[in-house]
């Protein structure tokens, strides 16, 4: 099963690394993308296994492992798209 992300997923994590980045430094920035990618990558071959979205309908929301961020996802028959990748400080959906 692939993974696709859209531009808005990659839009949103591109924001919350700058943050880091300005906040922590480029060490914490490139540990943050690698643990959020990671994960992301990480749910083949089980993505059912995180819980459906209250938020989003037909989505569901993988929370990353120590970081306040939620990454959602749409299970389709032959990929993972991911949706959006929300630093948990934002309201989300607006």
């Amino acid at each position: 099963m692939r993974i696709v992300w859209t531009g808005e997923a990659l839009d949103d994590l591109e924001e919350i690394l700058a943050c880091y980045y300005a906040e922590a430094g480029p060490r914490t920035a490139e540990a943050v993308q690698r643990r959020i990618v990671e994960q992301v990558e990480g749910l083949p071959p089980f993505p059912e296994r995180i819980r459906k979205s209250e938020r989003i309908p037909g989505a569901r929301e993988l929370v990353i492992n120590r970081l306040p961020c939620i990454a959602f996802v749409k299970l389709l028959p032959d990929a993972i798209l991911v949706l959006n990748v929300v630093h948990t400080a934002r309201k989300f959906p607006a």
